[in-house]
Protein backbone atom coordinates (compact mmCIF):
# COMPACT_ATOMS: atom_id res chain seq x y z
CA UNK A 1 0.00 0.00 0.00
CA UNK A 2 1.48 3.13 -0.76
CA UNK A 3 1.24 6.06 1.36
CA UNK A 4 -0.69 9.26 0.44
CA UNK A 5 1.02 11.74 3.06
CA UNK A 6 4.75 11.81 3.95
CA UNK A 7 5.17 12.03 7.90
CA UNK A 8 8.64 13.33 7.15
CA UNK A 9 7.84 16.38 5.16
CA UNK A 10 8.89 18.79 8.04
CA UNK A 11 12.73 17.65 9.00
CA UNK A 12 14.11 19.16 6.41
CA UNK A 13 12.56 22.67 6.73
CA UNK A 14 14.44 25.48 8.72
CA UNK A 15 12.26 27.14 11.17
CA UNK A 16 13.55 30.28 13.23
CA UNK A 17 15.65 29.80 16.66
CA UNK A 18 14.33 31.39 19.85
CA UNK A 19 17.32 33.16 19.99
CA UNK A 20 16.13 34.92 16.77
CA UNK A 21 13.22 35.37 17.38
CA UNK A 22 14.08 37.51 20.49
CA UNK A 23 16.35 39.52 17.88
CA UNK A 24 13.84 40.51 16.02
CA UNK A 25 11.38 41.58 18.75
CA UNK A 26 13.77 43.26 20.35
CA UNK A 27 15.09 45.66 17.08
CA UNK A 28 11.04 46.03 16.74
CA UNK A 29 10.97 47.66 20.17
CA UNK A 30 14.11 49.55 20.04
CA UNK A 31 12.25 51.14 16.50
CA UNK A 32 9.33 51.88 18.13
CA UNK A 33 10.94 53.48 20.73
CA UNK A 34 12.62 55.79 18.83
CA UNK A 35 9.68 56.25 17.06
CA UNK A 36 7.75 57.52 20.34
CA UNK A 37 9.15 61.08 20.54
CA UNK A 38 8.59 61.74 16.89
CA UNK A 39 4.84 60.73 17.36
CA UNK A 40 4.05 62.79 20.46
CA UNK A 41 5.74 65.89 18.90
CA UNK A 42 3.20 65.44 16.12
CA UNK A 43 0.08 65.44 18.48
CA UNK A 44 1.30 67.81 20.20
CA UNK A 45 1.62 69.91 17.04
CA UNK A 46 -1.60 69.08 15.99
CA UNK A 47 -2.80 70.12 19.34
CA UNK A 48 -1.42 73.21 19.36
CA UNK A 49 -2.66 73.97 15.33
CA UNK A 50 -6.61 72.71 16.64
CA UNK A 51 -5.96 75.67 19.51
CA UNK A 52 -5.16 78.34 17.18
CA UNK A 53 -7.85 77.58 14.68
CA UNK A 54 -10.53 77.45 18.22
CA UNK A 55 -9.27 81.15 18.92
CA UNK A 56 -8.91 82.19 15.24
CA UNK A 57 -13.14 80.90 15.21
CA UNK A 58 -13.56 82.38 18.50
CA UNK A 59 -11.97 85.78 16.62
CA UNK A 60 -14.87 85.57 13.97
CA UNK A 61 -17.50 85.13 16.71
CA UNK A 62 -16.21 88.25 18.46
CA UNK A 63 -15.94 90.26 14.93
CA UNK A 64 -19.69 89.37 14.04
CA UNK A 65 -20.37 90.15 17.82
CA UNK A 66 -19.10 93.59 17.20
CA UNK A 67 -21.07 93.92 13.23
CA UNK A 68 -24.26 93.18 15.01
CA UNK A 69 -26.14 96.47 15.10
CA UNK A 70 -27.98 94.93 18.07
CA UNK A 71 -24.73 95.24 20.14
CA UNK A 72 -23.88 98.87 19.27
CA UNK A 73 -20.75 97.89 17.93
CA UNK A 74 -18.86 96.99 21.03
CA UNK A 75 -16.75 93.92 22.16
CA UNK A 76 -18.64 91.50 24.14
CA UNK A 77 -18.89 91.97 27.81
CA UNK A 78 -17.56 88.55 28.62
CA UNK A 79 -15.73 89.66 32.03
CA UNK A 80 -18.32 90.59 34.86
CA UNK A 81 -16.10 92.12 37.30
CA UNK A 82 -18.76 90.85 39.89
CA UNK A 83 -21.87 93.30 40.76
CA UNK A 84 -25.05 93.27 39.35
CA UNK A 85 -24.72 96.22 37.76
CA UNK A 86 -21.09 96.99 36.12
CA UNK A 87 -20.49 100.11 34.11
CA UNK A 88 -17.77 100.12 31.89
CA UNK A 89 -17.31 103.22 29.99
CA UNK A 90 -20.91 103.75 28.17
CA UNK A 91 -21.70 100.12 28.20
CA UNK A 92 -23.55 98.74 30.89
CA UNK A 93 -24.27 94.73 31.36
CA UNK A 94 -26.79 93.54 33.96
CA UNK A 95 -26.39 89.80 33.27
CA UNK A 96 -27.08 89.52 37.23
CA UNK A 97 -23.67 86.69 37.11
CA UNK A 98 -20.52 87.49 38.57
CA UNK A 99 -18.73 85.17 36.02
CA UNK A 100 -16.95 85.06 33.12
CA UNK A 101 -19.30 83.37 30.28
CA UNK A 102 -18.06 83.28 26.58
CA UNK A 103 -20.37 81.26 25.72
CA UNK A 104 -23.62 83.30 26.34
CA UNK A 105 -22.31 85.76 24.73
CA UNK A 106 -20.76 84.66 21.36
CA UNK A 107 -23.58 81.39 21.40
CA UNK A 108 -25.51 83.34 18.40
CA UNK A 109 -22.28 83.33 16.56
CA UNK A 110 -21.10 79.86 16.65
CA UNK A 111 -19.36 79.15 19.56
CA UNK A 112 -19.90 76.44 21.30
CA UNK A 113 -18.56 74.51 24.53
CA UNK A 114 -16.59 72.57 22.57
CA UNK A 115 -14.97 75.71 20.66
CA UNK A 116 -13.88 77.05 23.83
CA UNK A 117 -11.98 73.58 24.94
CA UNK A 118 -8.52 73.70 24.25
CA UNK A 119 -7.51 70.29 22.90
CA UNK A 120 -4.33 70.30 25.47
CA UNK A 121 -6.51 71.22 28.33
CA UNK A 122 -7.56 67.73 30.40
CA UNK A 123 -9.59 69.63 32.63
CA UNK A 124 -11.45 72.96 30.98
CA UNK A 125 -13.69 74.76 33.36
CA UNK A 126 -17.26 74.13 32.67
CA UNK A 127 -17.98 77.95 32.09
CA UNK A 128 -14.82 79.36 31.34
CA UNK A 129 -13.37 76.92 28.67
CA UNK A 130 -10.01 76.82 28.72
CA UNK A 131 -9.17 80.03 27.73
CA UNK A 132 -8.44 83.39 29.97
CA UNK A 133 -10.23 86.37 28.57
CA UNK A 134 -9.33 90.26 28.90
CA UNK A 135 -11.51 92.35 30.88
CA UNK A 136 -9.83 95.10 29.47
CA UNK A 137 -12.26 95.18 26.08
CA UNK A 138 -15.59 94.45 27.27
CA UNK A 139 -17.79 97.11 26.07
CA UNK A 140 -15.24 99.16 24.35
CA UNK A 141 -15.80 100.09 20.73
CA UNK A 142 -13.06 98.55 18.15
CA UNK A 143 -12.20 102.30 17.37
CA UNK A 144 -11.44 103.81 20.53
CA UNK A 145 -10.72 101.15 23.44
CA UNK A 146 -10.18 102.77 26.30
CA UNK A 147 -7.73 101.71 29.39
CA UNK A 148 -8.70 103.18 32.73
CA UNK A 149 -5.25 103.46 34.98
CA UNK A 150 -4.37 105.98 38.68
CA UNK A 151 -2.78 108.17 35.67
CA UNK A 152 -5.79 108.86 33.45
CA UNK A 153 -7.57 107.37 30.67
CA UNK A 154 -5.79 106.00 27.71
CA UNK A 155 -7.12 105.18 23.82
CA UNK A 156 -5.66 102.73 21.90
CA UNK A 157 -6.19 103.06 18.59
CA UNK A 158 -4.10 99.35 17.83
CA UNK A 159 -6.32 96.71 18.12
CA UNK A 160 -3.74 93.77 17.05
CA UNK A 161 -2.07 94.94 20.65
CA UNK A 162 -4.89 94.32 22.26
CA UNK A 163 -5.80 90.65 24.06
CA UNK A 164 -9.40 89.22 23.70
CA UNK A 165 -7.84 85.78 25.30
CA UNK A 166 -4.91 83.63 25.65
CA UNK A 167 -4.29 79.88 26.53
CA UNK A 168 -5.44 79.41 30.43
CA UNK A 169 -1.72 78.09 31.29
CA UNK A 170 -1.43 75.07 29.10
CA UNK A 171 2.08 75.66 26.95
CA UNK A 172 1.71 74.24 23.51
CA UNK A 173 5.66 72.91 23.12
CA UNK A 174 6.44 75.95 25.28
CA UNK A 175 4.71 78.64 24.06
CA UNK A 176 1.54 80.60 24.12
CA UNK A 177 -1.52 81.53 21.95
CA UNK A 178 -2.89 84.83 21.84
CA UNK A 179 -5.76 85.85 20.66
CA UNK A 180 -5.76 89.72 19.67
CA UNK A 181 -8.85 92.06 19.29
CA UNK A 182 -8.38 92.62 15.51
CA UNK A 183 -8.58 88.65 15.39
CA UNK A 184 -5.35 87.16 14.48
CA UNK A 185 -3.72 85.05 16.44
CA UNK A 186 -0.41 85.07 17.81
CA UNK A 187 2.11 82.26 19.28
CA UNK A 188 4.47 83.52 22.46
CA UNK A 189 7.14 83.13 22.16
Amino acid sequence: MKRLRDDNIFENVAGFTLIELLVVISIIAMLASLLMPAVQTAMQNAQSMRCISNLQQIGVAVGQFIADPENQNQFPAIYNTGSNNTNISSYTTNTGSSSLQPLQCLSNYGVTMALLKCPSDRNPDPVYGSYIWSPVLQGEQPQDVHIYTRGGVFTISKLSKMTVCTDNGIPHLGKFHVLRADGHVETWP
